[in-house]
């Protein structure tokens, strides 16, 4: 009878056996492990640029073809820029007119030296009367009330005096910073009106060029692409949340849509201290190494970027460990375990387990 009250509790221990057996397991075992930030961008120049026009107009001739080789200087575009006719003729204007202003001969400088001539002339003729009242006061002539109020009006004329002073000299300084002021808006407006040619910022090569001659283009319109002739780099978007890990000097690996079956690498060169706050992701410049085969600006590509590598190190595969740091050992138990660097497919297991033992996959 004892052993009949045994039996469920047997059968229970088989069953779970035969469940654990019926699971997708795995051994821990010792491998390289590489671990990677995925990245996706273009293939791009080095050095290169947009160029633009700060100022509208029709574009009159196009100087370069696409392809062409160019330096530092070379002529790319003129532009016709007739809408600021109107502009340097009102610029014309406003310079003649401070010119006649700051001139010494102008009326409003006239007005001022009259009123400083006038005020000075009352000044004199008070302090000649403040003086004689001062000694008739002394004879007991006058009396103290008398020269008080000839004090008064002598020291009301000398700061009328001292305030046309001050006027004469503020305006010369105003009317001379206005006549600075039109001149240069006036050079300004010149410079912009008529022919305006576009020059080369950099030696490299023009990859593209938008507009047609003929063609309006509003200011600060792309019109050309420039770079380097045969140096090309990457410009990668990495996921703000990987960002922390990635650090210049580090290798690179490239798959690229256009070239099929063959990996290319290079290393971060440099990374912009910025969140895109749309897009959530950090902009990273790599070099690539492109062999022989020959790359286009714009190619598309995905990048891993070797953030941290291990030799020899247990592994188990990724979806056999829980959020929590747990795997199912073969008899069902939980055990919780230490883990380190992870690639897309592995993870390091630092402490917990040992090579050779077997762990249970999770049920879905």
């Amino acid at each position: 009878m004892r052993s009949i009250r045994h039996i469920p509790l047997l059968i229970l221990l088989i069953l779970i056996t035969i469940g654990c057996s019926e699971r997708e397991q795995v051994q821990v075992k010792k491998m390289n492990l590489v671990q990677g930030v995925y990245a996706s961008g273009n293939v791009v120049p080095v050095g290169h640029y947009e160029v633009t026009s700060k100022v509208s107009g029709i574009v009159d001739e196009i100087l370069v073809d696409v392809g062409q080789e160019v330096t530092t200087g070379t002529a790319l575009v003129k532009l016709q820029n007739q809408p600021n006719e109107s502009n340097l003729r009102i610029a014309r204007n406003q310079l003649e007119l401070a010119r006649k202003n700051a001139a010494s001969d102008s009326d409003i400088l006239k007005q001022l030296r009259q009123q400083l001539e006038n005020s000075r002339a009352v000044f004199l003729q008070d302090s000649i009367e403040v003086e004689r009242y001062r000694q008739l006061q002394q004879d007991s002539i006058v009396t103290r009330q008398d020269f008080e109020r000839t004090q008064l009006q002598f020291q009301t004329s000398l700061n009328n005096y001292r305030i046309a002073e001050s006027k004469l000299r503020e305006a010369n300084d105003r009317l001379q910073i206005e006549l600075d002021n039109a001149r240069n808006n006036y050079q300004a407006q010149e410079s912009m009106t008529g022919d305006y040619t576009i020059l080369s910022a950099m030696d490299g090569k023009v990859y593209d060029i938008i507009p047609k001659e003929g063609e309006l283009i509003a200011g600060n319109r792309p019109i050309m692409a420039i770079g380097a002739t045969d140096r090309f780099e990457t410009e990668l978007q990495v996921d703000e949340t990987d960002i922390v890990m990635v650090q210049e000097g580090q290798q690179v690996y490239y798959e690229l849509d256009a070239i099929e079956d063959t990996v290319l690498s290079g290393v971060v060169t440099l990374i912009y201290p910025r969140i895109n706050t749309i897009e959530r992701t950090a902009k990273v410049i790599a070099s690539i190494e492109s062999r022989e085969f020959p790359l286009y600006p714009g190619m598309a590509l995905e990048a891993n970027i070797v953030v941290n590598e291990k030799e020899n190190v247990l592994v188990i595969p990724v979806t056999y460990i829980s959020e929590e740091n747990e795997v199912i050992l073969k008899d069902g138990s939980l055990k919780r375990v230490e883990t380190g660097i992870r690639d897309l497919n592995n993870v390091e297991i630092v402490s917990g387990l040992e090579e050779g033992q077997v762990v249970l996959k999770p049920e879905p």
